[in-house]
């Protein structure tokens, strides 16, 4: 199973904003992001790396998120 945790980097600093990530998907105003337990949040950040070997995203700029509800 391939999960991933999630950062921001803001000038050089990453902040994990979300663990256990299991889908992304590109929606008109930004980033969805689900995790394993169906915890979902949009972000409205560009996505600046990925490492799928380490498991990791890193999203640029400041936290834009919102938490919304999974049915």
């Amino acid at each position: 199973m391939c999960l991933a945790t999630v950062y921001i980097d803001n000038n050089g600093r990453k902040e994990e904003v979300m663990h256990d990530v299991a889908w992304i998907e590109s929606e008109s105003h930004g980033l969805r992001l689900v995790t394993l337990l169906g915890e979902a949040r949009l972000f409205q950040n560009k996505i600046k790396s990925i490492d799928l070997v380490n498991g990791s995203i890193v999203l640029e700029g400041e936290k834009k998120a919102k938490s919304e509800a999974t049915g």
